[in-house]
């Protein structure tokens, strides 16, 4: 689950109760080389909320240091060339509408 906070930062979370290690890995941390690590929140739930950049992400969850894992709750899952299931993630900046109107900025998953 991919969520945008009204604050700009984005919400992961994952329910992995039997892993003993999640991290974030993606276009955003430089994959492997700056992996995140995400919180156990009990009974089995994993998260993370971060900055990621305005733009167009791919991601997946790195569990126990060996197994990717995209996000199925996201529409947007690829089969990535090197043989993995990647997530696709638009991080959208806020908008201003007519009358001053601030819209807040969200993640799609695309």
């Amino acid at each position: 689950m991919v969520t945008q906070l009204p604050d700009g930062r984005v919400l992961f979370k994952v329910f992995l109760p039997h892993a003993a290690r999640v991290e974030i890995v993606g276009t955003f941390t430089g994959w492997r080389a700056g992996a995140v690590s995400m919180e156990r929140q009990n009974p089995g739930w994993w998260s993370l909320v971060t900055e990621v950049p305005v733009g167009g992400h791919e991601f997946c969850y790195m569990v126990d240091g060996s197994i990717w894992l995209a996000d199925y709750a996201a529409s947007g899952v690829r089969l990535a060339s090197s043989g993995h299931w990647v997530s696709r993630l638009s991080v959208t900046a806020g908008d201003v509408v007519a009358g001053g109107e601030t819209v807040v900025p969200r993640a799609i998953a695309v």
